[in-house]
């Protein structure tokens, strides 16, 4: 089934066709930084993009081609990942918080599965109970989610394409083949129904996958999600990154870029960038040493992402699910949002307004990575709502 992108108001498409044209243009400046880094790179992404797809919620569909020229450099790439997942972050090496003190299960084991299209997904499982978790991107939630196995079976995975999965073509990238592939790990660990923890743009594809399949699913965790719509909140949430960045560094970080200091060393380049484009995202700048080094994946290396994410943004670009949120209603929802998260809240209230299944809850001065921000109330939420109990502080909206 295909995926509702657009609406088929005339006005609201031309709305968010200058959407898109202004969120390129606000890029170009923000990503000349990663022009540089790259090695064997593509350098025109937008041969991957496919035209988009406007479905309707009646299913009437239609096909838009991006508005032309679109530059889709390669250097584009990585910051256009800013608007589903935080750069790769190579701040510092990954030290799992440690205000939780439940005991972490012992035992985990790593896994891996082929996919019907031949890639290799890599996932990791632990703790044993009625009750499965399934928790997309593993080698960028490290061990934080590790206590919420305690009673339950916790399944922490790598899409395609990231973390320690298998590099994908384009070809083979879009949020179809996501979801397929969440469905794969649902499947290989002989779940007929689960529980789903989906962080920043994980949080709004998981749940799509709810949409597609709420048989399948029995709780939906949207930890720091973007919002349900890409136009207002995707400009908002670039431009919030933009005033929070340290320019100075930007500028340095474009400086070594251009004279070639990251050529032949991708992890080196990776983690120069996330030095200058992680600390934004995070509610206290400091607090950015918090977070997982995925660079040593090359799936994480600009080189890689930038066909990537041009397949991947072609898949979602001028996505829309405000119309849908209550096809989903039986599930219940959490949404998780940082109170210095770039997504306003006013974007993430979207996902619980009007519906009475599910609850904000706000976490105070954390930013994009609540549960590395602020694991202490963070997790024991998350723990009480998988067990069938709203956290405290959790509010429903009108």
């Amino acid at each position: 089934m295909a995926q509702r992108l657009w609406a088929t108001d005339p006005r609201r498409t031309d709305a968010l066709v200058r959407g898109s044209e202004d969120f390129r243009r606000f890029h170009a400046e923000l990503t000349r930084a990663f022009e540089g880094i790259h090695i064997d790179v593509v350098h025109e992404v937008a041969e991957h993009v496919r035209p988009l797809k406007r479905v309707s919620s009646a299913g009437r569909t239609g096909l838009v081609t991006p508005p032309s020229p679109v530059r889709r450099r390669a250097g584009l790439l990585p910051a256009l990942a800013l608007i589903l997942t935080a750069l790769p972050p190579g701040c510092a090496r990954h030290s799992a918080p440690t205000a939780v003190t439940a005991t972490r299960p012992s035992t985990a084991s790593d896994h891996w599965l082929v996919t019907p299209d031949s890639v290799r997904l890599y996932y990791r499982v632990l703790g044993s109970g009625s009750e499965t978790v399934i928790v997309p991107l593993a080698s960028f939630h490290g061990t934080s989610l590790d206590t919420l196995a305690r009673g339950r079976r916790l399944v922490l995975y790598d899409p395609r394409g990231r973390g320690r999965s298998d590099t994908a073509p384009p070809a083979k990238v879009s949020l179809d083949h996501n979801l397929r592939d969440l469905d794969a790990v649902r499947a290989e660990v002989g779940a007929d129904r689960v529980a789903l923890i989906g962080w920043s743009g994980l949080g709004m594809e998981l749940f799509v996958y709810a949409l597609r399949h709420p048989d399948r699913v029995t709780r939906l965790v949207q930890l720091a999600p973007v919002a349900p719509r890409w136009v207002p909140w995707s400009d908002s949430l670039m431009t919030d990154r933009a005033r929070r960045m340290d320019s100075t560094a930007a500028a340095e970080l474009r400086e070594k870029a251009a004279s070639g200091d990251y050529r032949g060393d991708p992890v080196a380049g990776c983690r120069a960038a996330a030095a200058v484009y992680l600390p934004p995202t995070f509610g206290d700048p400091a607090d950015a040493r918090l977070a997982p080094d995925v660079c040593a994946y090359p799936t994480e290396w600009p080189e890689r992402l930038g066909a990537y994410f041009g397949a991947l943004l072609g898949s979602i670009e001028g996505f829309d699910w405000s119309d849908s949120l209550a096809r989903v209603a039986r599930i219940p929802r959490l949404v998780v949002h940082g109170e210095r998260d770039n997504t306003p809240v006013a974007g993430n209230r979207e996902w619980v307004a009007g519906q009475p299944n599910a609850r904000l809850l706000v976490i105070t001065g954390a930013g994009h990575w609540p549960h590395y921000e602020r694991p202490a109330e963070v997790i024991p939420a998350i723990e009480r709502f998988l067990s069938g109990r709203w956290p405290d502080g959790s509010t429903a909206l009108p």
